[in-house]
């Protein structure tokens, strides 16, 4: 079987392609808000650093939070030139947490792509009781 040898070569060529020198550790800043809504759901906007190419970098990135169980979307607003990018994911705050979503994605390439913030909004009924 070819294809796959060919396939995990393919996506290895892409991620060091992006890759150049890795970035420092960071230590991530959470951030949460709630904010009353008719739905409840919870978003998360991450500001990752280190990718440098949406066919590669981008698409790893967001492919690794898709198969994050509780995640139901992912999107990255990004631009080459730009230091950190923004990955914007909609999750079941019951199912995973904001801590694991970070280290989903700080554990890409060895820490290829650091969280500098995630900030975490709660939409839902506010709780206003004396």
């Amino acid at each position: 079987m070819r294809f796959p040898s060919l396939l995990a070569a393919f996506a290895a060529f892409f991620l060091a392609a992006c890759g150049g020198d890795k970035p420092s550790a960071v230590d991530t800043v959470y951030t949460e808000t709630q904010l009353e809504g008719t739905v409840d759901k919870t978003v998360a906007q991450m500001s990752v650093e280190g990718m440098m190419c949406e066919i590669g970098c981008v698409a790893k990135v967001r492919k690794e939070l898709l198969e994050v169980p509780g995640v139901a979307s992912a999107t990255i607003d990004f631009e080459k030139d730009r230091a950190l990018n923004v990955a914007t994911v909609e999750y079941d705050a019951e199912v995973v947490d904001a801590e694991a979503l970070v280290a989903k994605v700080t554990a890409i390439g060895d820490g290829m792509y650091p969280v500098h913030r995630m900030e975490v909004t709660r939409y839902g009924q506010v709780d206003v009781r004396p």
